[in-house]
Formats: structure tokens, C-alpha cells, sequence
């Protein structure tokens, strides 16, 4: 005597809640076609936050801050100054962008208005989020050796060295992330970033031993 067994099924639409929010995720912002300016907004506001980050430290050396809170407190404040004006920034502008093409589309296909409504609603929050999360996120490589040195962990002399490393690595993914969105050579675009962060630090030395 044999038993059929049957296998389960394997369809994509059986991916789990992960899987199917993601596929929701995608299809909102294909419907908003939103793709290209969140990369956009995450690229640029990682950008101004990891150099935020590393002018911080770079002055602090200059200025041979010695209590690694004082340098923390900085980078926190300018962090979260940073995250909160992206966010509400953001949220207003594509709120309003989305609002005006809701009203293109109730004159021209009001069939799309529905499911576009609920598209726009998401990816005005999502996209104000990727905003005010990426200048925070960029900032955490120099936040993170203060924050040892705070705890004396580290000295305050190898968190100086270890945030600007971390601030190098940060544009150096940047870049990366650029080159791979420009289909460009990776490393080449990552190396562009870190040769822009040194300058401004070089720069920032020199002025601060005139």
C-alpha cells in the first residue's frame, strides 16, 4: 500500500508576513514610483551626516577636547537635530507632491485614486523615515567610540582616530551604494567619497593651525 503525499505549497504569495510586507512595500513604491528619490534621499542624507559627524570630531581634536561626553553630546544633538528635520521636512514635501498627483489622477483616471491614496500614505511616512533615519544611521562609526571612551573602554585619543575611520568608512559605503545604483565601478565611487571626507578634514586642520 502506497500514500500520496502531498508537498506544500510553494507559491511566492506563501513568502510569510516579512515576504508579502516587502512585496506590498515594492508595489507602493513602484505605484508612487518613489524609488528613485528614496535612494536619492538616503544617499544624500547619509552623506550629510557622516560629514557632519566627522567635522564634529575633527574640531573637537583641533579644539584637544579632552571629556569624550562633550564630543558624544555634539554628535548626538546634531544626529537627532539632523533626523527630526529630515523627517518632518520630507513628510511635508511628499505630502504635498503626492497630494497634487491625487488630484491629476481624480481628473484623469479616478479608477487609480483608491489604491493610490493608500500608496501615497505609506510612502510619504516611509519615505520621511529613510530621511530622518539616514544622517543618524551615517553617524553611529563616530558616535560609537566616544561612547567606549565614555565608558573608559577606550582612550579619548584612540576614539578621535577610530570616529574618523569610521566617518571614511561610512562616505566609503556612500560612495559604494552610489556606484552601484550608477552601475559604476563601486570602489572607484567609495574612494571619490573618502578623498572628499579627507579634504574636508585636511582643510579643517589647516584652519585650525592658522
Amino acid at each position: 500500500m502506497s500514500f500520496d503525499i502531498e508537498e506544500p505549497d510553494k507559491s511566492p504569495a506563501d513568502g510569510g508576513i516579512i515576504g508579502r510586507s516587502l512585496e506590498r512595500v515594492d508595489e507602493f513604491l513602484k505605484i508612487t514610483r518613489s524609488k528613485g528619490i528614496l535612494r536619492r534621499y538616503l544617499a544624500m542624507n547619509a552623506f550629510d551626516g557622516a560629514m557632519t559627524s566627522l567635522g564634529v570630531v575633527v574640531g573637537s581634536y583641533i579644539a584637544a577636547v579632552e571629556d569624550p561626553r562633550d564630543v558624544l553630546d555634539i554628535i548626538v544633538l546634531g544626529a537627532v537635530a539632523m533626523a527630526v528635520s529630515g523627517f518632518t521636512g520630507t513628510y511635508m514635501v511628499e505630502s504635498a507632491e503626492r497630494k497634487r498627483r491625487l488630484n491629476d489622477l481624480e481628473e484623469s483616471s479616478p479608477e487609480e485614486v483608491p489604491e493610490y491614496r493608500r500608496a501615497a500614505r505609506f510612502v510619504s511616512v516611509f519615505a520621511a523615515v529613510v530621511d530622518g533615519s539616514a544622517p543618524f544611521l551615517a553617524s553611529l562609526p563616530c558616535l560609537v567610540p566616544f561612547a567606549l571612551a565614555n565608558m573608559g573602554l577606550i582612550e579619548i585619543h584612540v576614539a578621535f582616530y577610530a570616529a574618523i575611520g569610521g566617518a571614511l568608512a561610512a562616505l566609503f559605503a556612500v560612495g559604494a551604494f552610489l556606484g552601484k545604483i550608477s552601475e559604476t565601478s563601486v570602489i572607484y565611487s567609495g574612494v571619490k567619497m573618502v578623498v572628499a571626507g579627507a579634504l574636508v578634514a585636511l582643510i579643517a586642520l589647516a584652519l585650525g593651525q592658522g
